[in-house]
Protein backbone atom coordinates (compact mmCIF):
# COMPACT_ATOMS: atom_id res chain seq x y z
CA UNK A 1 0.00 0.00 0.00
CA UNK A 2 1.22 3.47 -0.82
CA UNK A 3 0.79 6.12 1.87
CA UNK A 4 1.22 9.85 1.39
CA UNK A 5 0.29 12.93 3.38
CA UNK A 6 -2.34 15.20 1.83
CA UNK A 7 -0.60 18.17 0.26
CA UNK A 8 -1.89 21.59 1.38
CA UNK A 9 -2.04 22.78 -2.25
CA UNK A 10 -4.42 19.89 -3.03
CA UNK A 11 -6.64 20.82 -0.07
CA UNK A 12 -6.85 24.42 -1.24
CA UNK A 13 -7.46 23.43 -4.86
CA UNK A 14 -10.27 21.03 -3.90
CA UNK A 15 -11.99 23.77 -1.87
CA UNK A 16 -11.66 26.23 -4.78
CA UNK A 17 -13.06 23.73 -7.29
CA UNK A 18 -16.05 22.97 -5.07
CA UNK A 19 -16.91 26.68 -4.80
CA UNK A 20 -17.95 26.64 -8.44
CA UNK A 21 -18.68 22.96 -9.21
CA UNK A 22 -21.08 20.43 -7.79
CA UNK A 23 -20.08 16.92 -8.84
CA UNK A 24 -22.80 15.35 -6.70
CA UNK A 25 -25.77 15.87 -9.01
CA UNK A 26 -26.55 12.42 -10.31
CA UNK A 27 -29.61 11.73 -12.40
CA UNK A 28 -30.46 8.57 -10.40
CA UNK A 29 -30.04 10.20 -7.00
CA UNK A 30 -27.64 9.38 -4.20
CA UNK A 31 -25.92 12.69 -4.70
CA UNK A 32 -22.58 13.23 -3.02
CA UNK A 33 -22.40 15.72 -0.16
CA UNK A 34 -19.74 18.43 -0.10
CA UNK A 35 -17.60 16.22 2.18
CA UNK A 36 -17.86 13.21 -0.15
CA UNK A 37 -17.01 15.36 -3.17
CA UNK A 38 -14.05 16.86 -1.30
CA UNK A 39 -12.87 13.35 -0.35
CA UNK A 40 -13.08 12.25 -3.98
CA UNK A 41 -11.14 15.27 -5.19
CA UNK A 42 -8.42 14.79 -2.56
CA UNK A 43 -8.02 11.16 -3.66
CA UNK A 44 -7.75 12.18 -7.31
CA UNK A 45 -5.44 15.14 -6.73
CA UNK A 46 -3.12 13.10 -4.50
CA UNK A 47 -2.89 10.36 -7.13
CA UNK A 48 -2.16 12.86 -9.91
CA UNK A 49 0.56 14.48 -7.75
CA UNK A 50 2.10 11.11 -6.88
CA UNK A 51 2.22 10.14 -10.55
CA UNK A 52 3.80 13.47 -11.54
CA UNK A 53 0.81 14.54 -13.62
CA UNK A 54 -0.65 18.05 -13.76
CA UNK A 55 -3.76 18.78 -11.71
CA UNK A 56 -6.99 18.11 -13.59
CA UNK A 57 -8.82 21.36 -14.45
CA UNK A 58 -12.44 20.16 -14.09
CA UNK A 59 -13.42 23.02 -16.43
CA UNK A 60 -16.58 21.32 -17.67
CA UNK A 61 -17.31 19.45 -14.46
CA UNK A 62 -16.39 15.81 -13.93
CA UNK A 63 -13.85 14.22 -16.20
CA UNK A 64 -14.88 11.44 -18.59
CA UNK A 65 -12.38 9.30 -16.72
CA UNK A 66 -10.61 10.00 -13.45
CA UNK A 67 -7.21 9.06 -14.85
CA UNK A 68 -5.83 7.02 -17.72
CA UNK A 69 -3.00 4.62 -16.96
CA UNK A 70 -1.49 2.65 -19.85
CA UNK A 71 -4.56 3.20 -22.00
CA UNK A 72 -6.92 1.98 -19.28
CA UNK A 73 -9.73 4.15 -17.93
CA UNK A 74 -9.31 4.17 -14.16
CA UNK A 75 -12.15 5.12 -11.82
CA UNK A 76 -10.73 6.35 -8.51
CA UNK A 77 -12.93 5.43 -5.54
CA UNK A 78 -12.00 7.38 -2.40
CA UNK A 79 -13.43 6.87 1.08
CA UNK A 80 -12.78 8.95 4.19
CA UNK A 81 -12.29 7.09 7.47
CA UNK A 82 -11.12 7.94 10.97
CA UNK A 83 -8.63 5.06 10.98
CA UNK A 84 -6.08 3.40 8.73
CA UNK A 85 -7.35 0.64 6.46
CA UNK A 86 -7.12 -2.97 7.61
CA UNK A 87 -7.19 -6.10 5.45
CA UNK A 88 -10.77 -7.01 6.45
CA UNK A 89 -12.19 -3.50 5.84
CA UNK A 90 -14.29 -3.06 2.73
CA UNK A 91 -14.20 -0.67 -0.16
CA UNK A 92 -17.48 0.14 -1.81
CA UNK A 93 -18.78 1.05 -5.22
CA UNK A 94 -22.26 2.52 -5.76
CA UNK A 95 -24.14 0.29 -8.19
CA UNK A 96 -25.53 3.30 -10.07
CA UNK A 97 -22.03 3.82 -11.47
CA UNK A 98 -21.45 0.30 -12.79
CA UNK A 99 -22.37 1.18 -16.38
CA UNK A 100 -20.04 4.16 -16.54
CA UNK A 101 -17.10 3.48 -18.86
CA UNK A 102 -14.06 2.33 -16.90
CA UNK A 103 -11.65 -0.57 -17.03
CA UNK A 104 -10.11 -0.40 -13.56
CA UNK A 105 -11.37 0.54 -10.10
CA UNK A 106 -8.63 1.98 -7.90
CA UNK A 107 -9.41 2.30 -4.20
CA UNK A 108 -8.16 5.00 -1.87
CA UNK A 109 -8.72 5.44 1.86
CA UNK A 110 -8.18 8.82 3.49
CA UNK A 111 -7.54 8.96 7.21
CA UNK A 112 -9.26 12.18 8.29
CA UNK A 113 -7.44 12.29 11.62
CA UNK A 114 -3.89 11.94 10.30
CA UNK A 115 -4.36 13.48 6.85
CA UNK A 116 -2.80 10.43 5.21
CA UNK A 117 -3.99 9.09 1.86
CA UNK A 118 -3.63 5.34 1.46
CA UNK A 119 -3.65 4.12 -2.13
CA UNK A 120 -4.98 0.70 -1.26
CA UNK A 121 -5.15 -1.35 -4.44
CA UNK A 122 -7.07 -2.00 -7.61
CA UNK A 123 -9.12 -4.52 -9.61
CA UNK A 124 -10.39 -4.77 -13.13
CA UNK A 125 -13.98 -3.54 -12.98
CA UNK A 126 -15.40 -6.78 -14.36
CA UNK A 127 -13.48 -8.85 -11.80
CA UNK A 128 -14.64 -6.52 -9.05
CA UNK A 129 -18.31 -6.86 -10.05
CA UNK A 130 -17.98 -10.66 -10.23
CA UNK A 131 -16.29 -10.98 -6.82
CA UNK A 132 -17.80 -8.21 -4.71
CA UNK A 133 -20.78 -8.64 -2.41
CA UNK A 134 -23.92 -6.80 -3.51
CA UNK A 135 -26.26 -5.05 -1.09
CA UNK A 136 -29.49 -3.36 -2.09
CA UNK A 137 -30.80 0.05 -1.11
CA UNK A 138 -32.43 -0.23 2.30
CA UNK A 139 -30.23 -3.11 3.48
CA UNK A 140 -28.71 -2.72 6.93
CA UNK A 141 -24.90 -2.87 7.14
CA UNK A 142 -23.01 -3.42 10.39
CA UNK A 143 -19.54 -2.15 11.19
CA UNK A 144 -16.83 -3.77 13.31
CA UNK A 145 -17.51 -1.35 16.15
CA UNK A 146 -21.13 -2.50 16.48
CA UNK A 147 -22.69 0.52 14.78
CA UNK A 148 -24.88 0.09 11.76
CA UNK A 149 -26.45 2.08 8.95
CA UNK A 150 -29.07 1.60 6.25
CA UNK A 151 -27.90 1.85 2.64
CA UNK A 152 -29.26 4.81 0.73
CA UNK A 153 -28.26 3.26 -2.61
CA UNK A 154 -27.46 -0.21 -3.94
CA UNK A 155 -23.78 -0.95 -3.59
CA UNK A 156 -21.00 -3.45 -4.02
CA UNK A 157 -18.39 -4.14 -1.32
CA UNK A 158 -15.06 -5.91 -1.47
CA UNK A 159 -12.46 -6.54 1.22
CA UNK A 160 -9.10 -4.81 1.09
CA UNK A 161 -7.42 -8.25 1.11
CA UNK A 162 -8.94 -9.08 -2.30
CA UNK A 163 -7.42 -6.12 -4.18
CA UNK A 164 -4.29 -6.15 -6.32
CA UNK A 165 -1.67 -4.55 -4.12
CA UNK A 166 0.23 -1.36 -4.86
CA UNK A 167 3.55 -1.16 -3.03
CA UNK A 168 5.18 1.72 -4.88
CA UNK A 169 4.82 4.16 -7.76
CA UNK A 170 6.16 1.56 -10.24
CA UNK A 171 3.26 -0.76 -9.34
CA UNK A 172 0.88 2.15 -9.91
CA UNK A 173 2.41 2.99 -13.28
CA UNK A 174 2.24 -0.70 -14.32
CA UNK A 175 -1.53 -1.09 -13.86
Amino acid sequence: MIQIKIHDDDRRYAVEILKSKNFGNRSRGFNGSYEKQYTGLIGELTLFRLMGRPQPRYESGRLDEDININGKKVDIKSMARNVYIQEHYVHNFVAYQKDMPSDILLFISINKRSGVVQICGWLEKEKFLNNASFFDQGDKRERDDGTSFVLRAPLYEIEQSKLNKLNNIKDLNDI
